[in-house]
C-alpha cells in the first residue's frame, strides 16, 4: 500500500515539473515559445498521470481483496451458523 501512495505522489511530483517545463516554453515564463519544451512537457504528464492511475488502480485492488476477505469471512459464519440443515451440493 505503501508503494501505490509513493507511485501517486512522485506522480504528482512529476506531473508538477511537467507543468513548469510547459510554462517556461512560453513567452511568460522563458524566452518565447518553444515546441521542443511543450512536447517534453507533454511526454512527461502523459508518463505521470500513468503513475498516478497505476497506484490508484493498486489501492482499489487492495480495497477489493480487503472486501472479498470480509465477504468470505461472513460466509463461513453463516454456514457454521446453518450447521448440518442445509447438505452440501
Amino acid at each position: 500500500m505503501i508503494l501505490h501512495r509513493a507511485l501517486q505522489v512522485f506522480g504528482l511530483l512529476a506531473l508538477l515539473m511537467c507543468a513548469n517545463l510547459a510554462f517556461t516554453a512560453t513567452p511568460l515564463g522563458g524566452d518565447g515559445w518553444s515546441r521542443a519544451r511543450m512536447l517534453y512537457a507533454g511526454a512527461g504528464a502523459v508518463s505521470s498521470l500513468a503513475l498516478i492511475a497505476i497506484g490508484g488502480l493498486g489501492l482499489a485492488l487492495k480495497r477489493t481483496e480487503a472486501r472479498l476477505d470480509e465477504a468470505r469471512e461472513a460466509l463461513r459464519r453463516i454456514e457454521e451458523r446453518l450447521g448440518d440443515r442445509h447438505p452440501p451440493r
